[in-house]
């Protein structure tokens, strides 16, 4: 796992030793504590709900965001070969950029941890479905950081991978999402609660409840999974 630790230090380090990590961060936190303020001094509750709700919306844009440069960025530099040249297995190159990502994201939810801490100074509010909601922000961006990995190495061009990975990230979202499901059971019950099951906001949201099913646990890891593998799949290609 050495090899792996290396790409992950350098991935790392690559978000922030460039402004565009930082103003990455500073703009998630604005956009997505501003929406949460708004909501905590117009409805009065303390509770962290209304935030989480918004997470798979903020992160379909943020997440692909991150990952539109992983790969995208090696083809365009011509590092890549270079890179698949080195004595390291693909997964592994794979694998550490992955991680890397996910370190980014946890540090920009970390970041955010001055919200329940408010909110416990304010009132008392239940912590389970506030663990749950952060624990499900973790889960939801690891789906689309190994989408949008995949994305970015498709192409050389970063904003052609920004868009296709906000492209499936969408697509995931729409069939967990509540009013498309209504709407797609007036026709077929059957198909909408199967197509239901595929939806990425349909197991967030139980988790953001505080409620961790095995089911949910597995849906991430087999997404991920298999993104991440057609991730390999695409690198041994140009390999």
């Amino acid at each position: 796992m050495g090899a792996t630790f290396s790409i992950l230090k350098r991935e790392l380090g690559a978000y922030f030793n460039t402004p565009i990590g930082y103003v990455f961060i500073a703009f998630f936190l604005s956009v997505s504590c501003a929406f949460y303020a708004t909501s905590l001094f117009m409805q009065g509750v303390a509770e962290m709900r209304g935030y989480f709700g918004l997470l798979p919306i903020f992160f379909l844009f943020f997440v692909p965001a991150i990952s539109m440069r992983l790969w995208a960025e090696e083809r365009k530099l011509g590092t890549l070969e270079l890179l698949m040249t080195m004595p390291i297995k693909t997964w592994h190159a794979v694998l550490g950029k992955f991680l890397a990502g996910m370190l980014f994201i946890f540090i920009t939810l970390f970041l955010t941890i001055h919200i329940p801490i408010t909110l416990k100074v304010m009132g008392n509010p239940d912590m389970g479905p506030i663990i749950g909601g952060y624990l499900g922000a973790m889960v939801l961006g690891m789906i689309y950081l190994s989408i949008g990995s995949f994305a970015s190495s498709l192409t050389g061009d970063q904003i052609v991978a920004f868009v296709i990975g906000i492209s499936i990230n969408f697509l995931f979202f729409l069939m967990g999402y509540t009013p498309v499901i209504e709407w797609l059971k007036e026709f077929s019950p059957t198909i909408a609660t199967f197509i239901q099951r595929f939806g990425v906001d349909y197991h967030f949201e139980s988790i953001s409840r505080g409620v961790v099913d095995s089911r949910d646990i597995i849906y991430a890891l087999s997404v991920t999974g298999f993104f991440l593998f057609l991730n390999v799949l695409v690198i041994e290609r140009r390999r």
